[in-house]
């Protein structure tokens, strides 16, 4: 079988697995997340007869879809995609086969943006027919294309750190959120711009036609102003370059299964 075929052989049975009910709950439980905050809040304004303004919605649907759903769904798919493999045993089969350990890191990979990707695309849809804000339909849009572009990027991060700390995948991909895409995207250096959520924050901005040209200039460092094809071929670039530098980790580390590491 070609190398393709090998991918595309893993994503039917990763599919497959994801259909089985404890990731159907788990996927339930992603898309309703943003629903059920979305008919909490708009109980609110029913008590007090003010609506609340289309610049509320639109942040609060980019921090639940595009970040917490997006990120939290490639987190739990892609971290684990080789400690998985490890704890099944059947890693030493795949070191052996031709290409079967890539097809099988792409597979799981492909298939956690997937999940990841429709229930925040799901909980999006139903929340913006909850809540019905102005300019529903280029709202929409704006944060279609922006999970296009986080779930990629977050699966690729959580993919390279869960195959360079096999052992402790849950952990680093849980520092570096907190760390990294939390902490130091706050910051108004040159750091906070290596961050995803950097270039979602520059996006989201002007796809969602958000209005900052009263923002002094601190703010404009933490939420950015470059046009928005950089930041879109930033993003690419970084989530091509972490599965290159994972398949490169893939092939070159040597990979201990747990009954060995005891005998």
């Amino acid at each position: 079988m070609s190398p393709a075929g090998n991918v595309l052989a893993v994503i039917r049975f990763e599919l497959r697995r994801a259909c089985s009910r404890g990731r159907l709950l788990w996927w339930v439980v992603l898309a309703g997340f943003p629903i059920l905050l979305t008919l909490l809040i708009i109980s609110v304004p029913k008590q007090s007869g003010v609506e609340p303004p289309r610049e509320m919605w639109a942040t609060i649907l980019f921090l639940l879809c595009p970040m917490a759903v997006s990120m939290l769904g490639t987190f739990l798919y892609a971290a684990p995609a080789v400690s998985v493999e490890l704890e099944r045993k059947s890693w030493a089969y795949l070191a052996v086969r031709p290409h079967a350990s890539t097809a099988v890191m792409l597979g799981k990979y492909l298939v956690a943006v997937l999940w990841a990707g429709s229930a925040a695309c799901a909980g999006l849809t139903v929340s913006l027919l909850i809540a019905r804000p102005d300019d529903m339909g280029a709202l929409w849009w704006a944060m279609v294309r922006l999970i296009g572009l986080s779930c990629p990027a977050y699966g690729a991060a959580y993919l390279l750190l869960g195959t360079l700390f096999y052992k402790r995948a849950m952990i680093a991909c849980i520092a570096y959120t907190l760390l990294f895409e939390l902490a130091a995207s706050f910051i108004p250096a040159i750091v906070n711009k290596f961050t995803i959520q950097f270039r979602l924050r520059g996006l989201f901005l002007q796809w969602a036609k958000i209005d900052v040209s009263s923002t002094d200039g601190l703010l404009l460092q933490l939420l950015g102003n470059s046009p928005p094809w950089v930041h879109v071929v930033i993003l690419a670039g970084y989530t091509l370059v972490l599965l290159i530098l994972a398949q490169i980790v893939l092939r070159w580390s040597e990979f201990t299964i747990a009954d060995e590491a005891t005998t």
